[in-house]
Formats: C-alpha cells, structure tokens, sequence
C-alpha cells in the first residue's frame, strides 16, 4: 500500500470511529423552554395571548432520544389575593431531537382582576418525559392587569 493511501485510510477509520460513536447511542432527552411572548400589561375585559415554545435538544454529544408525552401549565395567580387566575394544562407531545412545541394561550382578566399577577410556566411537572435537566423548565414573569 502507497504511503498516501495508507495515511488517507487511516485518516478514514479514525474520522469513522470518532462518529460511530453517537451511531448506537443518544443523550437523555432535554426538553428546555426556547422561546416566550406575553404582553407586561393588560387592560381589563381584553383577551390577550400568551406563547411559550418547548423544544427537545441535547446537551452532549449525540442526538437527544425522543421525550415521553407529558404535559405544560400555565398558571397566574393574583399577587394581592393568592387566587388563582388561570390554571391551564396542555398535552406536551413526544418531542424527538431538535424538535419544538408551541402553546398558546388566550386568556381574559375581567375587571375583578385588577392587578399584579406571578405568571408560571412549568414544562413537565409531573417529572414523566425522562427530561435530564429539570433546571430549564419553569418560565417566571409578571403580568399587570389594568
């Protein structure tokens, strides 16, 4: 074998080995919150929209495996009051690597709700889509109710 050649199938072999690597293997999924869109301020009687986007992505080398169905929630609770505005669960389907879900909610705060809300958005509460990393999964924020 030429010199060259021998040099180029080793090259070869090497680049193969280190990629066959992710061939038989994948990371945990790792589902994150990527995206969010909701207003500060609100008046009163007017709907407005809340959006979240969850995505599925690894955090090592190889694709994430698929994530198991679970669900998002979205609650708003009355900073003054401690009431609970809102309390809406949606069904967060399987995400495989790289893949996203967006949730949007409508909602509308009538003219008892006047106020500071704590808006939390929880990805997977209850802990069964086999997410490895639990530390990117709430979204805090504040919503003004006029």
């Amino acid at each position: 074998m030429k010199k060259s050649n021998y040099y180029k199938s080793l090259i070869f072999c090497s680049l193969l080995l280190i990629s066959s690597c992710c061939i038989f293997q994948s990371d945990p999924p790792d589902l994150r919150i990527t995206g969010q869109n909701y207003p500060g301020t609100v008046s009163a009687n007017q709907s407005f929209d809340l959006e979240f986007i969850v995505g599925n992505f690894s955090t090592g080398d190889c694709d994430a495996e698929t994530s198991s169905q679970g669900v998002v929630n979205l609650k708003l609770t009355n900073r003054a009051t401690g009431l609970v505005q809102v309390n809406d669960t949606e069904t967060l389907n399987d995400l495989s690597n790289n893949s996203n879900q967006i949730f949007k909610f409508t909602v509308v705060i009538g003219p008892e709700g006047i106020g500071t809300y704590d808006l939390v958005f929880v990805v997977d509460p209850n802990n069964t889509t086999g997410d490895s990393d639990r530390n990117n999964n709430t979204q805090t924020g504040t919503i003004v109710v006029q």
